[in-house]
């Protein structure tokens, strides 16, 4: 009974401490951020945009293309601009069916272009672009190189057993190749997309 009484007690003063000297308001940085500059996106923004170009995973030297639908806002502020392009690359690191895009430029509807360090998400802000995943048969340069090797083997020897175990395996290899998979991952082109901003930018 004792103890039940000291724990309402102590609940009490707790209850009654913070009710009389209530937290501080948050009144912002001791030492604000000053840029001269009229817009800034800060690190960790996130804006939508659509990708104006398809994305084919067996040729990321391609160059992403994405852009504004709409105006994206800021503290009451347009700080950029419908129809602006964000400009980057794309690779497939570590991942089955996804697409992972870096964003280097924004460039506005006026021509006038800023560095970006950004990143695409999916609309669900997962990282990556999830892509259709095809299979594709490749044709390797080793049945090349062994059919050119049994052909050299038949000059130099004139048709010897070595250059019938080259052919031998030539063939072998050559129905390996044939059964080999490769796989793909494409992005159709208009697919919704978030870009994140990794670091602050002013311009």
């Amino acid at each position: 009974m004792r103890k039940r009484l000291l724990l309402t007690i102590l609940l009490l003063l707790t209850v009654s401490t913070s009710t009389a000297f209530p937290a501080e308001d948050w009144t912002g940085l001791t030492k604000p951020v000053i840029t001269e500059n009229k817009y800034f996106l800060h690190s960790g923004f996130v804006f939508d945009a659509v990708l104006k170009t398809a994305i084919f995973s067996f040729n990321t030297i391609t160059p992403v293309i994405a852009q504004t639908e709409y105006d994206i806002t800021f503290n009451d502020k347009v700080v950029i601009p419908k129809y602006t392009k964000i400009i980057g690359d794309c690779s497939i690191v570590k991942t089955i069916d996804r697409v992972n895009i870096i964003l280097h430029t924004m460039v506005f509807p006026d021509g006038q272009e800023i560095k970006f360090n950004g990143m695409v998400l999916h609309t669900d802000g997962s990282g990556g672009i999830p892509g259709k995943v095809k299979k594709q048969r490749a044709k390797l340069p080793a049945q090349i190189l062994l059919n050119a090797a049994a052909q050299t083997a038949d000059i130099a020897t004139g048709g010897n057993v070595a250059s019938e175990l080259i052919r031998g395996l030539s063939q072998e290899t050559s129905a390996e190749i044939s059964e080999k998979q490769d796989y793909s991952i494409e992005v159709p082109k208009d697919t919704a997309i978030q870009v994140y901003v990794i670091d602050r930018i002013e311009y």
